[in-house]
């Protein structure tokens, strides 16, 4: 078993960072966070009119009055998967017991799913106007997503002849738990060096807290899992990287009298974290239910192997753009600009609707795969010889991923209700055959609608958005293999691990307040 018996902790960390950092650049962070962007399907680059334009365009900034603007999501994420080996068979979870393989006659549902709950996404925002043509903005926010998933780490099921039993989850390879914690407060200047033109940048100062589990095998055999012969380890890896720089550029030209362009651009350094590991081996019992008592009469935690700063990790995190055009309909007699506010637009007085089609590109080809390097001869005890692999990097081939979006705003009230409906469609940014639980890269499809009441100096908003992931599926066929202490397979599994079925769907609440001085 020498070298790879800890070989989770590199493919938990890797994937650990691909569900939290990566969501900063791509996937769910699509659309835009933000009420106004929910409810228009995210199509708000050339209109950016609440506080949230220092992240998403800071062009928009310099025709804003200023501002305070509190926002939260409280986003529903459902995801399932159905393991599978080549040509579509069950995998059992162990070649050397009688335990029925999940979708197998006697076995359990073949389909995993995370378990449900609302996650609440806050976002702040301020936007401190300094002079007619100047404005300064800033925004806490994290990315458009679900920073906390938790996945069976066994099945319960009803064996034909034993009753009652339990046996190890068919995804634990992949994924069982997720906690992170990402922040992007970003810094950010618009100003208008001419009548109808406007420009911006920000600094982003981001941040990442991450914990993560997931199960590998210590050793590796033909016929698939053995959770029994080769031993599962359970690895929980954690992570902080506190400044993760980058900043985004924005602009927007009023180029007719009912069209607005808008553009946008953000780069982001890589993740690179330090991780402290701990890992457990003698996980299961030969039944496989999770052994209670693994030391048995050993002296206490002798299978637990605890490591500060194992390891680095280096991940990039995509460039994005984003152009959009927007066309809007004054209202007839609106306000025009005042002589001490001679730039502020406000679209809920001065228009009667607008709608905006914008085009995005992520450059997620970027993340070919992710590094994970430790330092050589950490032992992990409870094992023969076994030490924790000193490449652990993890494959991904992303691809990069366009997108189109379309919303628009219809006020009804003048100054006082606007209705909003918007969609978006992203391409495909993976092979099936790469599929994993860390982050799904399907197609998406989202549809969203708002509303917005403007209360004296506040306007209150809410919206709604569903989206529709296209299902990764490669038939059983995957190509992902886990680092194992298979040292005649390189020290990854003989059998992939992400054979199966990959399904997800996204549904969510905003609710905000932008109050103007």
């Amino acid at each position: 078993m020498k070298r790879g018996s800890a070989g989770a902790a590199g493919a938990a960390f890797a994937a650990m960072v691909a569900a939290g950092a990566a969501r900063a650049s791509s996937g769910l962070d699509s659309p835009d966070i933000g009420v106004l962007q929910l409810g228009r399907g995210g199509a708000w680059v050339a209109r950016a009119d609440d506080p949230l334009a220092a992240y998403f365009n800071p062009a928009g900034l310099a025709s804003q009055r200023s501002g305070a603007h509190g926002g939260v999501h409280f986003i529903q994420l459902a995801q399932c998967f159905t393991r599978l080996g080549p040509g579509g068979r069950p995998v059992p979870p162990s070649a050397t017991t009688a335990i029925p393989a999940p979708g197998s006659d006697g076995g359990p549902d073949p389909e995993v799913c995370a378990e449900g709950g609302l996650f609440p996404n806050p976002q702040l925002a301020a936007t401190l106007r300094l002079s007619d043509a100047l404005a300064l903005g800033v925004a806490v926010l994290g990315p458009h997503g679900v920073g906390e998933r938790a996945w069976p780490e066994s099945l319960q099921y009803t064996h034909p002849s034993f009753g009652d039993m339990t046996q190890p989850s068919p995804q634990r390879y992949l994924l069982t738990s997720l906690d992170a914690l990402m922040l992007m407060p970003t810094l950010s200047v618009g100003f208008t060096p001419a009548e109808g033109v406007s420009l911006g940048a920000g600094f982003i100062w981001g941040t990442a807290a991450i914990d993560f589990v997931n199960f590998s095998e210590a050793l590796s055999g033909e016929g698939g899992d053995d959770f029994k012969a080769h031993g599962d380890l359970r690895t929980r890896a954690e992570a902080t990287d506190l400044f993760i720089p980058g900043f985004v550029l924005g602009a927007r030209w009023a180029a007719a009298a009912h069209l607005d362009l808008g553009a946008w651009f953000k780069w982001q350094d890589a993740v690179r974290a330090k991780t402290d590991l701990t890992i457990e081996s003698r996980y299961w019992t030969p039944a496989g239910a999770k052994d209670e008592d693994p030391c048995k009469g050993e002296a206490p935690e002798c299978n637990v192997t605890e490591e500060q700063g194992a390891g680095d990790l280096t991940m990039r995190i995509p460039m994005e753009a984003k152009l959009g055009l927007r066309y809007h309909m004054p209202r007839a007699g609106a306000r025009r600009a005042s002589a001490a506010e001679p730039r502020v637009r406000d679209p809920m007085a001065d228009d009667l609707f607008d709608v905006e089609l914008d085009f995005t590109w992520a450059n997620n080809s970027a993340v070919d795969a992710i590094e994970v390097r430790f330092r050589e001869g950490i032992p992990v005890r409870g094992t023969t010889v076994g030490t924790v692999p000193p490449n652990a990097d993890v494959p991904h081939r992303w691809r990069d991923v366009l997108g189109v979006r379309l919303g628009g705003d219809f006020v009804v009230l003048p100054s006082l209700l606007a209705l909003r409906a918007g969609g978006f469609f992203e391409t495909k940014g993976q092979d099936d055959a790469d599929l994993n639980l860390d982050f799904h890269l399907g197609y998406r499809i989202g549809v969203g609608a708002g509303v917005t009441a403007r209360v004296g100096p506040v306007d209150i908003s809410a919206a709604f958005q569903h989206t529709s992931f296209g299902a990764l599926d490669n038939g059983g066929n995957g190509r992902l293999k886990a680092v194992s202490g298979a040292a005649l397979s390189g020290y990854r599994s003989i059998q992939s691990v992400n054979g199966g079925r990959f399904e997800s769907s996204l549904d969510e609440f905003g609710l905000s307040g932008t109050m103007r001085f």
